[in-house]
């Protein structure tokens, strides 16, 4: 019994670790994209998702297949959106010239990988079977969409044809980002092994720090959707805090009741 309480533990603290690093990744591009040098935070970034993944994969060995995964599956989709208008709508880029693979911008790419990680790392650290996981991390997904599209439009990154409801961006992109995300953890879960029980809130420190620099990029037309992206990630943030603390509170010999 001692050492089925043991090993999840054991397990989550790299993860966690991986999981700072990640968040500091994330801080570190917002300052280098607040000091004018978006580029600059961007390889930051990168770098710190690699070290991410380096802690990680000793004790999560899926974890780089989880950001392949989301990698491959933004690219090919994003791949039949430029071309047939499915499954997201039709939308076309407007920068990214230079660093395109078949019409694909690459930056895009590598933030789907990105993204995803964020997301399956806050999962875990809200629910501790993998079949919850795979259903909450697409979710986390469409719901950081629900900021990132909003400010990219606005920045002159892309556009879309025929708008929508949601501050100018169709409902049918955010229903194409979750079956995106869905078959991306789909992907995962057919070739990968085990992964970490339910983590400690700071797992979902990446997720809250990708809006540093959505944020600062925010004008007057999407700082409202950033800002109720981001309420509602801090209210899942408190309940993943909630039950966390429920959880050691028990541990401890703590109850409500005699």
């Amino acid at each position: 019994m001692l050492r089925g309480l043991l090993e999840p533990q054991a397990v989550v603290s790299r993860v966690t670790y991986s999981s700072v690093v990640l968040a500091l990744g994330f801080t570190s591009s917002y300052a280098f994209t607040a000091l004018g040098a978006r580029a600059v935070g961007e390889a930051a970034l990168l770098l710190a998702t690699l070290a991410s993944l380096a802690l990680s994969v000793r004790e999560w060995r899926g974890a780089p297949l989880l950001v392949l995964s989301g990698m491959l599956a933004g690219f090919f989709s994003e791949l039949a959106g430029l071309s047939l208008g499915l499954p997201f709508g039709r939308y076309t880029y407007l920068k990214f010239e230079e660093a395109r693979l078949l019409g694909v911008p690459v930056p895009v790419v590598f933030a789907w990988g990105i993204y995803l990680y964020v997301s399956y790392l806050a999962s875990i650290a809200l629910a501790a079977g993998r079949r919850a996981r795979l259903l909450l991390a697409p979710a986390l997904m469409v719901l950081l969409d629900l900021a990132v599209d909003p400010v990219m439009v606005e920045a002159g990154f892309w556009r879309w044809y025929g708008g929508g409801p949601w501050f100018g961006i169709p409902t049918e992109n955010f229903a194409g980002w979750y079956l995106v995300s869905l078959a991306s953890c789909a992907l995962y879960a057919r070739l990968s092994g085990g992964e970490p029980g339910r983590g400690n809130p700071l797992l979902f420190l990446p997720y809250l720090s990708a809006y540093l620099v959505l944020f600062h990029m925010a004008g007057r037309a999407s700082i409202l959707p950033v800002s109720l992206s981001f309420a509602a990630a801090s209210l899942i943030f408190g309940v993943a805090v909630a039950r966390y603390a429920r959880g050691i509170l028990a541990t401890a010999g703590f109850s409500q009741a005699p």
